[in-house]
């Protein structure tokens, strides 16, 4: 009797056990791991993952980070071939309709409106093609000069302007730059991202050269022109005189300027943290980007969207990932605590704004009303064609050759016939 009532007494027990270990299981096999790609730093989305997956017990995020001079590569070999080991990725905004014609994105038409409604409008129309939405506008951006302080002072120079009315012209800049390496500085001038389209376009802008494309679609190349020949042979001289440092790469740049080797710099305001951890030894400001005199101010913009890969197996989760990212406030603006880039998203933006202002200090007091002017009155956006990759692969190595020395003219003719055979096929 007692072995019977004993026997009785544990059903209820073990029916608990087992249905506890039942709904760990159910659970641990609903659990969904999705991979991000991108080409950001090692903490940009730790914060981001770490509350997405907080509100999202059943959704872990796997990252796979890779340079950016890989990034395309990646995508065609992977996406292109219906690979499904990435759910999700990083798209450099002008690269969206060559993307689009080859298939690598998912049609996100059914989330414009509410992107839309949260996101500045010229973000959503560079993540489009044709009306419809195929990435998440996550970042937007800009580009500030950067001085030290301390190296001016020694050359007896003003700090510039940072008044956008009263910018700098390039020749008033470079004189000056000159000027801080007669009084100690390593370099005068040198450029963020060396060598790269974005950084560079608006030289050729400003000269008057243009964007180096035109016609139908954006796909007649035009890169031999005088023009562009004399922004180019200009950019190569800054290399050649010694104003600028050669052989270092773009992740090396915001460091010269760090240790107090560099005078000034024309970078964006994702350098705002590093610089500011360096305020014990490191006093700077920022001013306008510069222009040519003859010409008129250009600044470069756009940045980063987030796109499905069509063949991922888990659609609705990647989504629901890149929408937190991207159109939640809280999840876009989480997204700039470690890559200090103004987000797409409205109310994001705002906050951010005010964050970066005060981040710096002194350094970074004038960017509240910095950023909203050059958006407003001088970004340009990257040509938005088909033929945007290739060309911007044409470009970079043609810069990297005239920074290390090669001629522009004939650097510019190979890279004018280049580009005519590659678009070609493309029509």
């Amino acid at each position: 009797m007692n072995l019977l009532r004993s026997t009785i007494d544990s059903i209820p027990r073990l029916l608990a056990v087992t249905l506890c270990s039942l709904s760990m299981s159910l659970a641990h096999a609903q659990q969904v791991t999705i991979t991000f790609l991108h080409v950001q730093s090692e903490n940009t989305y730790t914060s981001v993952i770490q509350a997405f997956e907080k509100a999202n017990p059943g959704i872990k995020i796997r990252e796979q980070r890779v340079p950016f001079d890989q990034l395309n590569s990646q995508v065609q070999a992977r996406v292109g071939a219906s690979d499904d080991s990435i759910d999700l990725y990083g798209v450099d905004e002008p690269r969206v309709p060559a993307l689009v014609k080859r298939g690598l994105l998912l049609d996100l038409s059914a989330q414009k409106n509410e992107v839309v409604a949260k996101a500045i409008p010229e973000a959503v129309a560079v993540t489009s093609v044709d009306g419809k939405l195929y990435a998440l506008p996550q970042w937007t951006s800009t580009q500030v000069l950067f001085y030290n302080k301390d190296l001016l002072a020694k050359a007896a120079l003003q700090p510039p302007s940072a008044d956008p009315s009263k910018r700098m012209t390039w020749d008033a800049l470079l004189a000056d730059a000159k000027r801080t390496q007669g009084a100690g500085a390593k370099f005068g001038f040198g450029f963020d991202q060396v060598d790269r389209y974005y950084q560079l376009q608006p030289l050729f802008e400003s000269s008057g050269a243009g964007s180096g494309l035109t016609g139908p679609g954006l796909l007649t190349p035009d890169v031999d022109s005088p023009q562009w020949i004399k922004t180019l042979s200009w950019y190569g001289d800054l290399y050649k005189t010694g104003l600028s440092p050669r052989g270092v790469a773009p992740e090396q740049m915001p460091s010269l300027f760090v240790n107090g080797q560099l005078a000034y710099f024309l970078g964006g305001p994702w350098n705002f943290a590093e610089f500011s951890k360096a305020r014990d030894r490191l006093k700077w400001g920022i001013a306008p980007h510069p222009y040519f005199a003859n010409g008129k101010p250009v600044t470069p913009t756009d940045s980063w969207a987030v796109g499905i890969n069509p063949h991922s197996k888990h659609q609705a989760e990647a989504l629901k990932f890149a929408m937190f990212m991207t159109v939640d406030d809280n999840g876009a603006l989480l997204s700039t605590e470690m890559n200090p880039l103004p987000p797409s998203n409205k109310v994001a933006f705002d906050r951010y704004l005010q964050e970066q202002t005060k981040r710096g200090g002194a350094s970074t007091a004038t960017y509240a009303t910095l950023l909203p002017y050059e958006l407003k009155n001088t970004a340009v956006s990257r040509p938005r064609t088909i033929g945007y990759v290739s060309f911007e692969d044409v470009m970079n190595k043609a810069f990297s050759d005239v920074r290390n020395g090669a001629d522009a003219n004939q650097t510019l003719a190979r890279a004018q016939s280049q580009l005519k055979s590659l678009f070609s096929r493309m029509r």
